[in-house]
């Protein structure tokens, strides 16, 4: 008889094939066994998912968690993994946005001093390039990140740097000699400046201004420029952040005609349009921007078609003296992690809009697969890690900012979810009863396999 560590017993189980009942035995943090209701001896802690949706962890692809260098304004690792642990999410990856930007080696080794003794959960980490030195591509590479990030649009002046198409050019061709992928930021500096310019000159510091400066042209011949140069030397790409259902079809057209690119959206871009800034103003001010209501419900028909890889979060947790009045002053992103597989679970399974495969896909396989962390995160079979998550999907609750960990706004306050109950990290739980049960510094970096 094998004796496992924990037991699950009475679980039933969402993998990006198919939905299915079983119990499963956990050993020395990976799962040890799968098989059907009342089959396994349970052993160990024993934990009865009786009435309860288990699916792999979360991998949130995209976290701007912003430490170290800003840790005096409350924003640091441990806050952003406290509310990943509440939301599903086992795996952080998280962008080299901080001071300094994650460049070279002595910036990588700066970042993890940081944050490894803060972590709840596993995480992985993006790099980046200077824009006039590219002598730490390889170096990161051998550090163990998962890919490089490159930003075609400067939205975060002096913390992240924007890349030109001539930096573009030359960092893809010394990122193909890692093996590793880029992801990109893709908007076009030339027209967002051109616009801002004029609406400046007009006067105009109104968020909607902003929207009107970030057209989807300038999204749209960015994501075709960027496709191009990926091509032409060869590079596998991922799509950031991609707001248009437009864009994501340019995107699974050159998949389908065997260009190695995958695309992400956010969670923001399925359950919030550009009417919200007429409640909220320049807090919703993201890059790129909200888009109208029928693109929203496009992209859910694309996680449908299999056609969008993953949604992240985009998660940027700046406190409110980052939003300024004055569009143009505000910073851009807005935070949830927290929130974000707890509103796909409520506005895509409980609305039918997609089914548990679908789910799973995008927040677990299809991010694994991404950041060459597959099949050892990201998924429910024998000898993956046991990043498990486990839903009540008839618990519908209203998110509500008082229950936000580090956040002093948000801009899904009142709209429903459907939170966790209990999340196990390497078969560890992390959360029992919706609470935070974890240990800071628990996480363990994660690099590609």
């Amino acid at each position: 008889m094998e004796a496992f560590e924990t037991t699950i017993i009475n679980g039933t189980l969402a993998t990006g094939q198919g939905v299915f009942e079983a119990d499963i035995g956990i050993k020395g943090g990976r799962i040890s066994a799968i098989s059907e209701w009342g089959s396994l001896t349970a052993t160990g802690r024993i934990i009865d998912a009786g009435g309860k949706t288990i699916i792999p962890g979360g991998i949130d692809t995209h976290v701007h968690a912003a430490d170290p260098g800003l840790d005096d304004l409350g924003i640091d690792f441990g806050s952003a993994t406290h509310a990943a642990a509440l939301g599903g999410v086992t795996t952080v990856v998280d962008m080299p946005m901080q001071l300094p930007p994650t460049t070279d080696a002595e910036s990588f080794d700066q970042k993890m001093a940081a944050i490894a003794p803060k972590a709840f959960v596993d995480y992985a980490l993006w790099a980046t390039c200077k824009k006039d030195d590219l002598s730490g591509i390889t170096p990161l590479k051998e550090k163990g990140v998962v890919g490089y990030k490159l930003v075609m649009q400067e939205s975060v002046e002096g913390i992240m740097p924007y890349h030109n198409d001539g930096v573009i050019c030359e960092a893809l061709q010394a990122i193909n000699r890692t093996g590793l992928a880029t992801t990109i930021h893709a908007e076009s500096q030339d027209q967002i400046m051109h616009l801002e310019t004029k609406l400046r000159a007009e006067g105009r510091t109104d968020a909607k201004a902003f929207l009107e400066c970030h057209p989807p042209l300038t999204e749209l011949e960015a994501i075709n420029r960027v496709l191009f140069l990926a091509n032409y030397f060869g590079s596998r790409i991922n799509i950031a952040h991609c707001s248009l259902a437009e864009g994501v079809d340019m995107i699974y057209e050159a998949k389908c005609k065997g260009q190695p690119v995958t695309v992400e959206t956010c969670i923001h871009y399925l359950v919030l349009d550009n009417t919200i800034f007429d409640k909220k103003g320049v807090l919703a001010k993201l890059s790129p921007a909200l888009r109208g209501r029928d693109n929203c419900e496009r992209l859910w028909q694309q996680i449908r078609e299999g056609k969008i890889d993953c949604v992240a979060s985009d998660h940027v947790p700046f406190p409110l003296q980052f939003k300024a009045e004055n569009v143009w002053e505000a910073s851009a992103g807005i935070p949830g992690i927290q929130t974000m597989i707890p509103l796909l679970v409520y506005e895509g399974i409980c609305n039918n809009r997609i089914e548990l495969p679908h789910l799973v896909r995008v927040t677990s396989e299809g991010p694994a697969r991404m950041c060459g962390l597959y099949p050892r995160k990201g998924s429910l079979q024998i000898g993956a890690d046991a990043d498990l998550a486990l839903y009540d999907l008839e618990r519908v609750s209203a998110i509500e900012l008082a229950d936000q960990v580090g956040l002093e706004w948000t801009l899904y306050d009142g709209l429903k979810a459907v939170c966790p109950d209990t999340v196990l990290v390497r078969g560890n739980p992390v959360v029992e009863k919706g609470t935070l049960v974890g240990e800071k510094g628990f996480g363990q970096y994660c690099s590609p396999d």
